[in-house]
Order: structure tokens, then sequence, then C-alpha cells
């Protein structure tokens, strides 16, 4: 029994050297032989791998493949300038919330930014950014604003009323 696991352990050390000797798995590192070496040395030097050439890789690391510079721009987004959030809005700080008008009174509702639900009468007056606006009038069709000597109309828009 010692017999044949010598003997397996011979052939197995023999089988490694045989490996060693094939060019694909042989030092890669080996510079070629000198010339006039003999022709055992040029029969190793032509089995032995082609020499690499350098690879230039400046391209590529100046723009890395999954940067997002690699990719092209969005296309433009198809559609109007975006609207002035205050253009409905009177003097730009109120909206119309309502009007009641019942008998002979009438009553404005106007909301501000805060939400807060303002009521006014005739004669009262409102803050705006430009100065006060004294409410000359009421009427389901509009409000009548006196502000900085100027007559300002504000209409009234009623919901599911038809405009025809």
């Amino acid at each position: 029994m010692k017999g044949v696991a010598s003997l397996l352990l011979v052939l197995l050390g023999l089988g490694f050297a045989g490996l060693s000797a094939l060019p694909w798995l042989g030092d890669r590192g080996s510079p070629p032989p000198p010339p006039g070496a003999g022709a055992a040395a040029a029969a190793s030097a032509a089995f032995a791998p082609p020499q690499e050439e350098a690879t230039d890789l400046s391209p590529f690391l100046s723009r890395p493949l999954f940067s997002a510079a690699r990719r092209p721009p969005p296309p433009e987004a198809p559609g109007l300038p975006l609207a002035d959030p205050n253009e409905g809005l009177l003097f730009g700080a109120y909206e119309i919330a309502g009007v009641v008008v019942l008998g002979e009174s009438a009553l404005a509702m106007l909301r501000d930014r805060e939400g807060r639900l303002l009521r006014l009468r005739a004669g009262d007056s409102v803050e705006t950014p430009e100065g006060a606006a004294e409410l000359i009038s009421v009427g389901l069709d509009g409000l009548t604003f006196r502000h900085r000597g100027a007559t300002v109309v504000a209409p009234v828009r009623r919901e599911g009323a038809s405009t025809e």
C-alpha cells in the first residue's frame, strides 16, 4: 500500500512539472532569449505568449462610462410658461370668496393668503402692498374699490354660472 501511494505521489509531481512547461501556463514574465542563445532558446521563444501592447485608457477615464454626463440631455418639455400665482388675486393679496346681498345690505367676503375670511361692507377698507383700498360698492357682478386715486372694479366669478 505504501508503494502505491508513493508511486501516485511521484506521478502527481511529474504531472505538475509537465504542466508548467506548457506555454500558456508557464512563466509569463520571462524575457526573450538573447540572440545566438541556441536552438533550444529559439524554440522556447516561439512558444512564448505575445507581449501585450499598452492600451491608452485616457479617453475612458476622462468620461466615465456610468457618469450622468455621458447621457444625452433630456428633451425639452413642451408646455406653457408658468403663470404668476398672484394673477387671479385681488390686489395680489385677496381672493373674492363670495358676495351676500340681502335686501338693501350687501356684504363682500375676501380670503387673504393665510386663509382668513374678511367681511367687508361699503366704506370698509383693506390693506394692500401699495396702501389701503376702500370698498365703494358691493354688487353680485363685481366689487368696486378706490385705490390710490383710481377706481378698480373686480368681477365676481360665480361657480356653475353659464358664460353665454
